[in-house]
C-alpha cells in the first residue's frame, strides 16, 4: 500500500493540477484532489505544455508585447552590426521557465511580465539603441505623439492626418537613416489619401492634387496652399 502526490497539466483545463493518489501495489484504490507541491515540478510542466501551446500562451494581442517584439525583429534585420537579440520564437520560449515561476495555468502565464522579461534580454546600451533607431512612437509637428507601426522586411507606418504634418519637410529615417518611414496621410475621415517615403515630393507635387478634392469634401478643415509655412493643427 502506497500514497503520493502526482503533479499532472490538464489539456481541458490549461492548466496543471495535483492529485493525491492510493495503490495497492500498482492498482489505484482511490484519490482526491491536492496541494499543488512547492516544487519546480509544476513551473516545468506549465513551461513545457506552453512550448507546445505556444499561440495559445504568447499574449499577441498585448499592444505594449507586440510591439515591442516587432521593433526588435525590425532593428535587428535593419541594424544587424548593432548585435541585438534576435526574439525569435525560440528566444521567447527561452523566457518559459522563469515566467512560469509560482503560475500554474495558460491563463496565468498569459498575464504574467512579459514586457519586463523581454527588455530584461536587453543590455541597457542595447535599449537605448532600440529606443533611438526604432522608436516605439515619433512626434509630429502638430506636438501629437503617433505609433509608429513595425513588420519584418516592410517600412515602419506612420498613419496621422495631413493638417499635422504641415511645415515638416522631410520623411523621417530610422535605423541610423537607413530606413525611411512610410507615411500613410490620412484625410479628416481617418483614411488613407496618400501613401509615400517622399513628404518633400509630395508636399511640391501631391498635395495640390489632393487639397483640391478634400475641400471640396471636406470644407471646415483647413487647406492651405502653402503647406511649408502653414501651421500644424492637432483637431
Amino acid at each position: 500500500l502506497r500514497e503520493a502526490t502526482e503533479v499532472a497539466f490538464d489539456p481541458v483545463g490549461q492548466r496543471v493540477t495535483a492529485r493525491r493518489r492510493r495503490y495497492w501495489e500498482d492498482l489505484l484504490l482511490e484519490e482526491t484532489t491536492a496541494a499543488i507541491p512547492k516544487t519546480e515540478d509544476a513551473a516545468q510542466l506549465l513551461a513545457q505544455a506552453a512550448r507546445e501551446n505556444w499561440d495559445r500562451v504568447f499574449p499577441h494581442d498585448d499592444t505594449a508585447v507586440a510591439g515591442f517584439v516587432a521593433r526588435g525583429r525590425w532593428l535587428c534585420e535593419r541594424l544587424p552590426e548593432a548585435d541585438l537579440p534576435a526574439l525569435d520564437e525560440a528566444t521567447l520560449q527561452d523566457l518559459l521557465p522563469a515566467l512560469c515561476q509560482g503560475r500554474r495555468s495558460f491563463a496565468e502565464l498569459r498575464a504574467a511580465p512579459w514586457l519586463t522579461a523581454l527588455r530584461g534580454l536587453y543590455r541597457f546600451d542595447q535599449l537605448q539603441t532600440l529606443d533611438r533607431e526604432a522608436p516605439e512612437r515619433l512626434t509630429v509637428p502638430s506636438g501629437r505623439s503617433v505609433p509608429l507601426q513595425y513588420e519584418p522586411g516592410k517600412p515602419p507606418v506612420l498613419a496621422v492626418r495631413i493638417q499635422e504634418l504641415f511645415g515638416w519637410a522631410e520623411t523621417p529615417r530610422l535605423a541610423r537613416g537607413r530606413a525611411p518611414v512610410l507615411l500613410h496621410l490620412l484625410a479628416p475621415n481617418m483614411r488613407p489619401q496618400q501613401v509615400t517615403d517622399d513628404l518633400r515630393s509630395f508636399w511640391n507635387t501631391g498635395y495640390q492634387v489632393v487639397r483640391k478634392e478634400l475641400r471640396r469634401r471636406y470644407p471646415k478643415h483647413a487647406w492651405p496652399e502653402d503647406p511649408w509655412s502653414a501651421k500644424s493643427e492637432r483637431k
